[in-house]
């Protein structure tokens, strides 16, 4: 039986996961393009503007909430001294632990992303973090609550990167020949999860504290045309 998830989660997130081979580790977590891995040239895409938003440095220790199983989380190892991954899906934790896990300075944690946060005992350690195609599968409550924990409790946090939201106001870019119903860009539980407009998120992550700003993948990059970042920086003291 899988242990049961979230509710603040897709149903099918775990579910869907253990459907595909084990060594499909793209297609685990939906980094697919018509079914098929993306191509290294992609990842790369993504890998360097978590590094350049980040300014990812060899000393940082990154939190890595919604990490999946690793595969992603894996391209950072040698970009910074440490990695912790957070995933709610036992399974995906599983496979990242089992494959890509390099303890103990590159390791990760099953459970709830909001739980951890506010209850991790130490925070002192991390310094930077990252949100990379998960935050859409919150609801809006939770999302508060990640961004107040990281502002509040991790002090040492100075920078988030949060990657691959859906763009509200390019969703006709993805649906293309039907307008999209509400339900589809309006609930975090859908198959591409809560459509944001940009300055919709930049303004919730400046009400808890941080100093947000937008950014874009270039045209090269596959989901540029519906799909924007945010970075998020601990205003000076």
């Amino acid at each position: 039986m899988h242990e049961k998830l979230s509710r603040n989660y897709p149903a099918n997130y775990d579910a869907y996961a253990r459907t595909v081979p084990a060594d499909a580790y793209w297609n685990q977590v939906r980094r697919t393009v018509d079914g098929r891995p993306v191509s290294e040239a992609q990842i790369a895409l993504i890998v360097n503007a978590i590094e350049a938003q980040l300014s990812l440095m060899a000393s940082d220790l990154v939190l890595d909430l919604a990490c999946g199983n690793g595969a992603l989380s894996s391209y950072l190892f040698d970009k910074c001294h440490g990695l912790v991954g957070v995933d709610i899906s036992p399974y995906l934790v599983e496979v990242a632990e089992k494959v890509f896990a390099r303890p103990p300075k590159y390791c990760f944690v099953q459970d709830d992303v909001v739980s951890y946060l506010q209850h991790q005992k130490d925070t002192t350690a991390f310094t930077k973090a990252l949100i990379y195609s998960g935050l859409q599968y919150f609801p809006k409550s939770d999302v508060v609550l990640i961004f107040k924990s990281l502002f509040r409790r991790f002090l040492n946090i100075h920078s988030v990167f949060i990657g691959n939201v859906p763009n509200k106001r390019q969703a006709h870019r993805f649906f293309r020949d039907r307008p999209a119903a509400e339900a589809e860009v309006n609930d975090h539980e859908a198959r591409i999860g809560l459509w944001y407009l940009p300055e919709e998120l930049e303004a919730l992550a400046n009400s808890c504290g941080w100093r947000a700003s937008v950014s874009y993948m270039p045209a090269e990059f596959y989901l540029s045309s519906y799909r924007f970042d945010v970075t998020l920086e601990r205003p000076d003291p």
